[in-house]
């Protein structure tokens, strides 16, 4: 091509994406992927269906990934790679967090809509006790979930409260950035691999001379970067992540089974004092409607949790000990949630059933047969 005509494809091919991502944000979807040969593809509620559009070529979302990587200051250099992370503004839009990747030798893109402004809590339904899982002073709080059950929205409203509410440095290590955060009482230095810091690990190893009160990592996915988390934790700073696991005694197994066997007896002494709450999520269909509702359970780090903690034997009674502490420490259980959304009419017996982590204690609880 001419750079004439190189340039009009480019600004046909911004036209499309502008035109498919604004259609999809006008129906509501929270994801949108773009691939060759087929149509659109849009996440709503958590279902995936196509958009009516022809079907998209591969030279077409090359040049979508270029011109959005283009907004977020991608260097083309990185843009050249087969996979890339970064966030961007959408013109009229908003922002979004992209994924570039190859699937069959060909480009492919996933975009996720960034909510703006941040929701609070109440938007979100998070319970009462996460303000003060927000306000605390040290130790490691994990927020845990499968992909998509709104992690990193309820990390950002845990964010955006401790800057409204505590003068305190908040340093954030994300791969790419999502949320922006402008100062209030917090001081806010927000770090993107590849931008900012060659590796998360480099991110991690410079942080302790960056004087932070509050260290917020993205994910963490390695033993590494668990154990420099910890570490913060252990020295006094408030640290807050996310975790993939289905419950919060899965996400306690999980960080014990990072570290070797040899060394799991330690890991999980330190864990258990150092980790303040874990906030686990998942999103249900609300009853009668065709959007999602959030079902969260919330251990707060009790002597009996702990004890659980420390001794392998007895990490099975973690949610008992969690339920147990309901009135006085405000944890709760999946299940304790789910059954109060049915008495509440917010969800139906089977929508809870399915979320459920024991189906026949829920129903039992419910009082009804199957």
């Amino acid at each position: 091509m001419t750079d004439t005509s190189t340039e009009a494809f480019r600004s046909h091919a911004l036209e499309v994406a502008l035109r498919i991502i604004k259609g999809a944000v006008a129906a509501g979807a929270s994801d949108i992927h773009l691939k060759a040969a087929v149509s659109p593809l849009v996440r709503i509620d958590g279902e995936l269906c196509p958009l009516e559009h022809p079907a998209l070529t591969e030279a077409l979302i090359d040049s979508v990934i270029e011109a959005l990587g283009a907004w977020a200051g991608v260097s083309p250099a990185r843009l050249a790679r087969h996979q890339i992370d970064f966030s961007c503004v959408v013109p009229e839009v908003g922002r979004f967090r992209a994924h570039g990747y190859h699937q069959n030798g060909t480009a492919a893109l996933a975009l996720r809509r960034i909510p703006h402004p941040i929701p609070d809590f109440a938007a979100l339904r998070l319970p009462p006790v996460v303000k003060r899982v927000a306000l605390t002073d040290r130790g490691l709080i994990l927020i845990s979930g499968a992909t998509g059950q709104g992690k990193s929205t309820t990390a950002a409203a845990m964010l955006d409260f401790i800057n409204q509410n505590l003068a305190r440095h908040v340093i954030t290590l994300e791969d790419p950035v999502e949320f922006v955060f402008e100062d209030q009482r917090a001081s806010f230095s927000q770090r993107e691999v590849g931008r900012d810091m060659e590796t998360l690990a480099q991110g991690l190893e410079g942080v302790w001379r960056e004087d932070p009160d509050v260290l917020f990592i993205g994910e963490l996915r390695t033993l590494e970067e668990f154990d420099v988390a910890l570490n913060a934790a252990e020295s006094g700073r408030v640290v807050l992540s996310s975790c993939h696991a289905a419950d919060t005694a899965r996400t306690i197994g999980r960080m014990i089974s990072l570290y070797p066997p040899d060394f799991r007896d330690s890991a999980r002494a330190r864990i258990a004092d150092s980790l303040r709450a874990i906030i686990g999520q998942r999103l249900v269909a609300r009853r009668g409607a065709r959007d999602r509702i959030l079902a969260t359970e919330v251990l707060i780090m009790s002597p009996t949790v702990q004890d659980c903690v420390r001794d392998p034997a007895r990490l099975r009674g973690v949610i008992p000990a969690l339920e147990a502490g309901t009135h006085e420490f405000g944890s709760h259980s999946f299940d304790q949630t789910l059954t109060t959304m049915v008495r509440d009419g917010l969800i139906t017996i089977e929508t809870a059933k399915a979320a459920a982590t024991n189906p026949s204690d829920l129903v039992r609880n419910l009082r009804v047969t199957r």
